[in-house]
Formats: structure tokens, C-alpha cells, sequence
């Protein structure tokens, strides 16, 4: 196995774990959960159980000079973009809320193609087109609600993954993803504890709790994929590869909470599968 090939697979099993939690996610929030509880249970494990790891592996806690700014930058954009995505929620439908958060692939690619990391073709700029088309289709299912606080807090986010996917890219080859993924999860349980007061709410059932469990664990898989993948991927490619979470987190629903979905659905889904596909067998010219 190549190296890049290593980095598509951890790219695809991070679209497949954050994919996975949504629907984790709203069996524990219909138990009497919210999504506060969730971030603040994932931030709080993964830094324990990254920590630990480092521990058990004899590695050093320590950052190089050099990269103690990106990565502070990172955690902090990263972490506030998921808070945001979160409270985005709150005002807007969540169909609308991922399809802007989903504008970042192409966010990176404007940015990729502007610093001259790759190379203008049309095909390269139709898959990422696709793909968003893809998206739109597979999401067309409920009604959109619209709020411009809402809007706002979920472009935050969508800027914020972008800016994750572009910087992540330069540092996490010059360091221990491992690390990365434990200051990264520290920086946010900091940042997400003064929002916290009050919020505290676990589920009242077994079912739920269960749900939260699952939801963190496979949080712990993607967060740590989406670093190793970075280590070994352009940003534009790893941020395409997950224009697969939603349709991950679309199909779960139909099979765990059987939500129906339309044939308008079933084809963006297979548009979104298929330009990930032909995207598997595309090398992109750099300059």
C-alpha cells in the first residue's frame, strides 16, 4: 500500500465515523440529551484516551516550536466551528445547515487552485461541482428553515473546516498525528467547559447512554483518521473525500431510524458515490 493510499483510506473511514455519529447522535438527543453533551463527552474522552496512549507509547507531550501556532489555531478553528455547526441548529433545518457547512470542499479547492497547489481543469472543478449538486439532491428531503443568525454561525463553520483541511495539511506531516489529535481534542474541551454550565444533560435511558457511547467512540476513529489522512493527503483531495459523510449519515438513517428517503435523494446519493469514485482514479496536476 502506498503512502497515498494509506491517506485515502483514513479520509474514507473519516467520512464513514462522523457519518455514523449522526445517527448515534439523535437517538441519544431524542432520550433527553443535547448536543452540548455530545461535544463536551467526545472532547473530554478523546483527551483522555489520546493522552493515555501517548503515555502508554513513551511519547512526548511536547510540540516544536515551530508548529505550536498552527496547531493552536487549529484546535481553536476547528473546535469553534463544530460549536458553531452545533448552534446552527438551533435556528435553521439541519439539511441547510450541511449543505453550507459542505460549500467547504470547494472552499479548499478555490484555496488549493489560488495558492497554485494544483492545477485549473474542468474536470477537477466538475467532480467538486458534482459532488456539491450530489449533496444538494441527497438533502432535498425536508423543509429548509432559515434563520440569518443560523446562516451565519453555519458559514463560520464551513470557513472554520476549511481553514482545519488547509492548515492540518502543512502541520500533520511534520508531526505525530497522534499528538495532533490530542491537542487538538485538549484545545477544545478548553474551549467548550465555560459554555457548559447548565447544559449537562445525559440520557435518561440505557438506549441513550448506549447512543452517546457509540457516538464518542466513533468520533475517537474519525478524528484520528482525519489527521492521518491530512499526513498524507493534499487538503483539496481529503476535504473531496468527505463530501461522503452526509450520504454515510443519510443511508444510516434510512437503515437504523428507517427515515424514507425520495428518488430525488437516491440519486444525489449515487451522484455523490460515483464522483468520489471516478475521483479515486483522478491525479490532479500540481504546479
Amino acid at each position: 500500500m502506498t503512502y497515498r493510499q494509506g491517506g485515502i483510506i483514513f479520509a474514507l473511514v473519516t467520512a464513514a465515523g462522523l457519518g455514523s455519529i449522526t445517527t448515534q447522535a439523535k437517538i441519544a438527543y431524542s432520550d433527553g440529551s443535547n448536543a452540548m453533551t455530545l461535544m463536551l463527552i467526545r472532547f473530554l474522552i478523546s483527551t483522555l484516551v489520546f493522552g493515555l496512549i501517548l503515555i502508554i507509547r513513551r511519547e512526548n507531550f511536547a510540540v516544536a516550536k515551530a508548529q505550536r501556532q498552527g496547531l493552536l489555531l487549529v484546535g481553536l478553528i476547528w473546535s469553534g466551528a463544530m460549536i458553531c455547526y452545533l448552534l446552527s441548529v438551533e435556528s435553521i433545518s439541519v439539511s441547510l445547515a450541511v449543505l453550507i457547512l459542505y460549500t467547504y470542499p470547494l472552499q479548499v479547492l478555490i484555496y488549493s487552485i489560488f495558492r497554485r497547489q494544483l492545477q485549473a481543469s474542468g474536470l477537477l472543478v466538475c467532480l467538486f461541482a458534482c459532488a456539491f449538486i450530489g449533496l444538494y439532491l441527497a438533502l432535498s428531503g425536508s423543509d429548509l428553515t432559515t434563520d440569518p443568525k443560523g446562516i451565519l454561525l453555519v458559514a463560520m463553520a464551513s470557513f472554520g473546516a476549511a481553514f482545519t483541511f488547509i492548515c492540518g495539511a502543512r502541520i500533520a506531516p511534520r508531526m505525530s498525528p497522534l499528538l495532533m489529535t490530542f491537542w487538538v481534542n485538549a484545545i477544545g474541551l478548553v474551549l467548550i467547559l465555560p459554555l457548559m454550565p447548565g447544559q449537562l444533560v445525559l440520557p435518561v435511558s440505557m438506549k441513550g447512554n448506549i447512543a452517546l457511547i457509540a457516538a464518542t467512540l466513533f468520533y475517537l476513529i474519525a478524528i484520528l483518521s482525519q489527521f492521518q489522512a491530512l499526513a498524507r493527503l493534499p487538503a483539496a483531495r481529503a476535504a473531496f473525500l468527505l463530501n461522503l459523510e452526509p450520504v454515510v449519515s443519510i443511508l444510516l438513517a434510512f437503515l437504523v431510524l428507517n427515515e424514507l428517503l425520495s428518488i430525488t435523494q437516491w440519486g444525489g446519493i449515487v451522484l455523490v458515490i460515483g464522483v468520489v469514485l471516478m475521483s479515486l482514479r483522478f491525479q490532479p496536476a500540481t504546479t
